[in-house]
């Protein structure tokens, strides 16, 4: 019951929002230090410095669409920083190359494409942690499945995912600490721990990617 009825305020709230944004569409961010920031799946996260992007129409979504594999709204390098935080896995094998294209477009000379996945490697750490109980990591691996865009297509570690942003262009890949890094001052997926077997496994792999 207490379940339902959070999924229940959980839904409302998320109506309300959309509700609230066909009334008044959020303005675009304007940073004092001129960066120009986008936050592609943004979700329920709202931080002042970016432009939204989500396939969901929010009170704070700037641009909603699920279609990412052209930014027109953008230019060419126009962007500082692109944020994708558990988005890549969502998008299907055949769009996967052109999207990372896109964001490598739109990005600036030495602009940065940040990333969070979740980490295939931990996930396997996870589930022999949990005595190779599945559903333990069945949302990690194929999503919540709880609406329309909360599905996974593909699975991620470090090295395939650095091999993807070479193959891309991009001329170095890093990693990320989302505790220690500029333009990050929220909590998101990209420090989730899972507990298990009593230890808290960090299951997202943060990976930066420079233009």
């Amino acid at each position: 019951m207490r379940k339902a009825l959070y999924a229940l305020r959980r839904r409302l709230k998320l109506q309300l929002s959309c509700l609230k944004r066909r009334i008044v569409k959020p303005a675009l961010p304007k940073n004092s230090d001129g960066k120009v920031l986008i936050h592609i799946g943004c979700g329920t996260t709202n931080s002042p410095e970016f432009i939204n992007i989500d396939a969901r129409p929010l009170a704070h979504v700037h641009i909603a669409t699920s279609e990412i594999t052209s930014l027109a709204d953008f230019g060419s390098g126009t962007v500082d920083l692109v944020y994708m935080c558990h988005v890549l896995e969502h998008i299907k094998k055949g769009d996967l190359t052109k999207v990372l294209f896109e964001m490598k477009r739109v990005l600036k000379d030495g602009g940065v494409l940040r990333i969070s996945v979740p980490d295939f490697d931990k996930l396997i750490e996870v589930y022999n942690a949990s005595g190779k109980d599945t559903t333990a990591i069945s949302n990690q691996l194929m999503g919540g499945q709880d609406h329309q865009y909360n599905i996974h297509y593909g699975i991620f570690n470090q090295r395939r995912l650095s091999e993807l942003l070479n193959e891309v262009g991009f001329r170095e890949v890093v990693s990320w600490d989302p505790d220690n890094c500029q333009y990050h001052d929220f909590k998101d997926r990209a420090s989730r721990r899972m507990k298990v077997d009593g230890r808290e496994i960090m299951i997202s792999l943060n990976l930066e990617a420079i233009k």
